[in-house]
C-alpha cells in the first residue's frame, strides 16, 4: 500500500540511476517499490538501520541492473515498474529475511509468474499506473515467502527460453546488468522538487522563470508553445486535462503543467487534487498549448517554452535539464524542503515526530529498530494514541 500510494503524485525518487557504461540508460521508479518494501520488511523483522541500508542499496541496484539490460521503448516494453522492481525488491526481501541462495533463485523463478503491468495506464491517465510497482512489492514478499516455506520456482528465471528476459525483455543483453556488479552499486536517486512526471519538470521549471520575470494574467495569453524533440510530440505527456479525465491525466499532461504555473504562478502538491485539477481557467489554458517539434533528438528532457501575449510580448526560456536530474542534482536542504512539504500536505503527522523522524533518518546508521521510526509517521490515532 506504501509503494502504491508513494505514487499518487508521481512525487518519489526516480532511479537508481546507472553509472559507467549503463549511463543514461531508463531506469525508471526502482526506488518507489524498492524503498517501501524494504521499510515494510524492515519494520517486520525488526531490522537495524543499517540492516535497512543495506537491503536499499543491494534492491535498488538489482533492480536497476535489471532495467538497463533492455532497450527501452514506451511503446515496446512491459511497464518496468512491474517487471524490473519486482526483481530488485525481492533481492532485499531475501535479504533481510535470510533467504538461501537456493530459495532465492527460487523466489525469482516464483515471481517470474507474478509480473507485468502496461504502460496503457499513462495514456489513458487512470490510476492503474500505480499498479504495477505496488504489485511487484507485493509480489516479492510473497514469491520470496513462498521459496522459504519450500515452493519451487523456475530453474533458471532470467535466462532461460522462456525466462525473464526471453518474455518481458527487448533487446535485451545480460551483460549490461553484470557490468561492474558488485563493484560499482547504483545508489544514486534523482530527487524530483514537483509533484508530476519527470517530462513535465523543465516545462514547469520554463513556466516558473518566465512568470517570476513578468506580471501577466492568464487571459492576456495569446499562444504558449513548447519546443521539444520530435519523439515528444506523439507521446502520453502530450494531452491536456478535460473535466472527463481523472487525477492521474494531470500528473502526466505537460500542457497541464504548464498552464497550471501560468495560472496559479507556483506548484503545489494541491495543484494535482480535485478540485483544482478541474479548474476552468488551467484546463482552458491547457487547450492552448502546443508541443512543437523544433528540437533536436537525443535529450528528450530539453525545453523551449514560449508564451506569446496579446499585446505582442513574447517571453520565452530554455532548460536542458530538469532539478534533481542526476546531471543537475539538488542540494539536501532541497529534500528536506520537500520532505516538510508532504508532512503539512498530509496533514496527520505532528511535527515533532516528523522532525524525531527526520533526524533518525540522518542516522540511519545507528538506529537499532527501524520500527521506531515507522511509529514515528503513523498516524496517532492508528496507534491509539
Amino acid at each position: 500500500m506504501n509503494a502504491l500510494m508513494g505514487r499518487s503524485f508521481d512525487f518519489e525518487v526516480c532511479g537508481p540511476d546507472p553509472e559507467g557504461v549503463n549511463v543514461g540508460r531508463m531506469v525508471g521508479h526502482v526506488c518507489s517499490t524498492t524503498e517501501p518494501t524494504a521499510v515494510a520488511v524492515a519494520e517486520f523483522t525488526g531490522a537495524s538501520g543499517k540492516d535497512l541500508l543495506s537491503a536499499v542499496i543491494v534492491g535498488g541496484d538489482i533492480g536497476a541492473r535489471i532495467a538497463v539490460a533492455d532497450v527501452f521503448d514506451f511503446d515496446k516494453n512491459f511497464e518496468v515498474c512491474g517487471t524490473a522492481n519486482a526483481m530488485g525488491a525481492a533481492a532485499l526481501v531475501g535479504r533481510l529475511l535470510g533467504a538461501s541462495h537456493t530459495q532465492l533463485v527460487d523466489a525469482y523463478g516464483i515471481l517470474l509468474n507474478l509480473m507485468g503491468g502496461s504502460y496503457q495506464s499513462l495514456w489513458d491517465g487512470v490510476d492503474t499506473f500505480k499498479l504495477p510497482g505496488a504489485m511487484a512489492a507485493s509480489n516479492a514478499v510473497l514469491a520470496v515467502q513462498m521459496a522459504m516455506a519450500g515452493f519451487r520456482g523456475v530453474k533458471d528465471p532470467l535466462n532461460s527460453p522462456l525466462g525473464y528476459f526471453a518474455m518481458y525483455g527487448n533487446q535485451s543483453d545480460a551483460d549490461r546488468a553484470l557490468n561492474g556488479l558488485g563493484e560499482v552499486f547504483y545508489a544514486k536517486g534523482m530527487h524530483k522538487l514537483h509533484p508530476s512526471c519527470y517530462g513535465n519538470h523543465n516545462p514547469i521549471e520554463c513556466a516558473l522563470e518566465i512568470v517570476q520575470s513578468t506580471t501577466f494574467e492568464p487571459d492576456e495569453i495569446d499562444t504558449v508553445e513548447l519546443d521539444v524533440p520530435p519523439n515528444r510530440v506523439k507521446h502520453f505527456l502530450n494531452q491536456p486535462m478535460t473535466a472527463q479525465d481523472a487525477q492521474p491525466r494531470s500528473l502526466f499532461s505537460i500542457p497541464y503543467s504548464i498552464a497550471n504555473v501560468l495560472v496559479r504562478k507556483q506548484v503545489r502538491i494541491e495543484d494535482y487534487t480535485a478540485p483544482q485539477i478541474y479548474d476552468e481557467r488551467v484546463m482552458a489554458l491547457s487547450q492552448k498549448v502546443r508541443l512543437v517539434p523544433r528540437l533536436p533528438v537525443g535529450n528528450n528532457q530539453a525545453s523551449r517554452l514560449t508564451v506569446t501575449l496579446r499585446d505582442g510580448c513574447v517571453l520565452s526560456r530554455y532548460r536542458d535539464a530538469p532539478r534533481g536530474w542526476l546531471v543537475n542534482p539538488v542540494t539536501p536542504a532541497d529534500v528536506r524542503e520537500k520532505f516538510w512539504r508532504n508532512v503539512a500536505f498530509a496533514g496527520v503527522i505532528p511535527d515533532t515526530a516528523a522532525q524525531s523522524a527526520l533526524q533518525m533518518l540522518d542516522e540511519l546508521e545507528v538506529v537499532e529498530n527501524v520500527s521506531t521510526i515507522v511509529n514515528l509517521l503513523v498516524q496517532p490515532s492508528r496507534l491509539g494514541l
